[in-house]
């Protein structure tokens, strides 16, 4: 009968590993992570290895087992002086638009912030391997300002027909497409929701406990009074010792020594089992909280989190360099246009001068030097308010480039001559639209780590969905008992405790215990709930990644058709220039033979002025739409020879 029954607990315990394991397979092939699209933003970043200056350092080796306890050593926030002293002379920095960007992804504390997280997701891999959760990571990315912009326009207006049928004017316009991308304060898909927690992590580093003490035992007679004497105190030293340590398939695993005395009642001295007592147990679940993957996602997050951060980086990187390469153009466009302007100032009193010497000699009647007075003023006024402009763009430029911006001492008293200036091909190449949105879905770091926080999702819901299994654990322990001593038993028999047998002496006493825990929730609601809702949030997740997706096809067919527009629009600047020209000099020409009137004179001279203010706007309208269809493909780090690891090493 008791080898029936042995037989029989071996099957049901066999039958039921056979079906856990084949139901634990089957739970997870229906949450298996689908491998996201690994496109060319994650390879680069798989490929960067560099570590920034604020990364955490390991303590000193001395002893290995006391560096367990001892802090990392997290570098205080480095003073890095402007090295620009090449750039320098006499007050003015002669500042390329290379040099721009490389000063500014130095010193700009938005690159300065992200820098930080790459070190804070290798802390969180180091936390879930050692049994942890991640503590997550930050999508924060921070635009530039806008600045003050380019040169406004269109500036040119058309003359009456009437007042001139001769004179005419072509009007240039265009469209500045600055803003023709949606600028995001942040990159997750996820919100302020959270996912719930899952079955417990097991603890990957084991932990030791230890007691150790000295007990004395004074006991009682039957007056209450305590009797001195040996026979009445005891004196024993204390020592328990246990380790735990859980593996990644669940199992937890626990052993260790105590000799615990027990008081036995009539007894003058402590538990007469007195050598140290040794326990080993096994616990493995079963259905809940069994297998690798759910045991090891908190780590497979943490590791796709130390991507994401790259990538986040990577984006801010992006928009670091942008906004600086639109800064530093807007500061040429609007330099340019304070030149335009000192021209036209320059010319309108030229044209003073000439009718005033011709009114002096009555040739020219005294109200046509009062239309010459409006343009000289006019033109003062605008020199005034473009010189305004430049210096304004000027302070918001310096601040991106040193970490305390106009305040920093080499900063301070020195203006910026900007050396790069704006070229335009003489013939726009533009790849085809499919190409474009190919590159844009391959290259963009945003969109890849969309996909990685929609990958994190699911290995996170593999969890909710294992926390709604029944709860069956196998369990294992095998125990010792120590020998009993021969004056010991002596002791209890005289004293009237608990008879102990004398052939009990000197042998040790063991427990065998094996068996299953059942914990079955009826009707388990809190985790039915917790993966319905996962797996609503997951689905929202996905949903925001589509839209996002939609929104990059809609930036670069957006981009590129601002580009073209704003190719048309400074062709058609540069012809109206040449003839606003031609008609200024026609009209002079006309002038010297007394076939026009002073008034259309100056009246060509401010269409001239405002059709060279329009080019200078135009071309810097163009080269705003090209860094922005850049950037919309995901391209400006590598058209501006930008090396990941370099920028995350600054």
């Amino acid at each position: 009968m008791k080898l029936f029954f042995v037989k029989y607990y071996c099957a049901a315990i066999a039958a039921i590993l056979v079906f856990t394991t084949l139901f634990a397979r089957a739970q997870q092939s229906s949450t298996q992570v689908e491998q996201s699209q690994t496109g060319t933003a994650v390879q680069d970043i798989e490929k960067a290895h560099g570590k920034p200056q604020s990364y955490p350092e390991a303590p000193e080796p001395v002893i290995p087992v006391i560096n367990w306890y001892r802090n990392f050593r997290v570098p205080p926030p480095a003073e890095k002086p402007l090295a620009m002293n090449d750039l320098v002379h006499d007050g003015v920095l002669n500042l390329s638009l290379d040099d721009a960007i490389a000063l500014a992804i130095t010193n700009n504390l938005d690159a300065e912030i992200h820098r930080y997280d790459l070190g804070i997701a290798d802390m969180d891999i180091m936390r879930t391997k050692g049994g942890g959760t991640s503590r997550g990571v930050s999508f924060n990315v921070s635009q530039l300002p806008n600045g003050v912009g380019g040169p406004a326009g269109p500036l040119l207006s058309v003359a009456s027909p009437t007042a001139n049928p001769t004179s005419t004017s072509v009007s240039a316009s265009f469209f500045d497409v600055s803003e023709i991308t949606e600028q995001q304060n942040s990159l997750s898909l996820q919100g302020s929701s959270s996912f719930s927690s899952g079955p417990p992590i097991p603890n990957y580093d084991a932990e030791l406990n230890g007691q150790f003490a000295r007990v004395r035992v004074d006991q009682n007679n039957a007056a209450g009074t305590v009797t001195q004497g040996s026979s009445r105190t005891s004196n024993s030293n204390l020592a328990n010792l246990s380790i735990v340590q859980g593996f990644s398939t669940g199992l937890t695993l626990q052993a260790g020594v105590n000799n615990n005395g027990a008081i036995a009642a009539g007894l003058s001295s402590d538990n007469p089992f007195s050598t140290p007592n040794v326990q080993v147990a096994l616990i493995q679940p079963l259905l809940r909280g069994f297998g690798t993957n759910v045991n090891r996602r908190e780590i497979r997050v943490a590791k796709n989190d130390k991507k994401i951060s790259k990538l986040v980086f990577g984006q801010q990187l992006i928009e670091l360099v942008y906004g600086v390469t639109r800064l530093y153009y807007d500061f040429v466009s609007l330099n340019e246009d304070v030149l335009v302007k000192q021209e036209a100032l320059a010319a309108a009193n030229r044209l003073y001068d000439d009718d005033k010497i011709q009114v002096d000699v009555g040739t020219l009647a005294p109200i046509e030097l009062m239309r010459v007075k409006a343009l000289v003023s006019a033109a003062q006024l605008d020199l005034v308010r473009s010189q305004g402009f430049l210096d304004q763009q000027e302070i918001i430029l310096k601040t991106q480039l040193a970490r305390k911006g106009v305040d920093d001492p080499a900063l301070k008293t020195v203006h910026i001559k900007a050396t790069t200036g704006i070229s335009i091909p003489a013939v726009e190449q533009l790849e085809p639209i499919d190409q474009l949105v190919k590159e844009a879905l391959a290259n963009r770091p945003d969109l890849a780590q969309a996909a990685l926080q929609v990958t994190n999702g699911k290995i996170t819901l593999e969890g909710s969905r294992n926390q709604t299994l029944p709860q069956i654990d196998l369990i294992a322990d095998v125990q010792t008992r120590g020998a009993l001593a021969t004056s010991d038993v002596a002791a209890a028999n005289q004293s009237g405790g608990v008879g102990l047998n004398a052939t009990s002496v000197g042998q040790t006493g063991k427990i065998y215990e094996a068996g299953i825990n059942i914990g079955l929730p009826i009707r388990n609601r809190v985790a039915r709930s917790d993966a319905a809702r996962d797996t609503l949030q997951l689905r929202q997740m996905q949903a925001r990644l589509q839209q996002l997706q939609n929104q990059v096809l809609e930036e670069v067919q957006s981009a590129q058709r601002a580009l073209q527009m704003a190719r048309t629009a400074y062709d058609a600047s540069v012809q109206s220039r040449i003839y606003q020209e031609q008609l200024l000099q026609s009209e002079k020409e006309k002038l010297s033979v007394g076939a026009s009137a002073n008034f259309f004179i100056v009246q060509d001279q401010s269409f001239l002025a405002q059709s060279r203010s329009t080019e200078v706007a135009a071309r810097s309208a163009y080269i705003k739409a090209r860094f922005t269809l850049d950037r919309a493909i995901g391209v400006v780090l590598e058209k501006n020879h930008i090396n990941i690891d370099d920028a995350i090493q600054k």
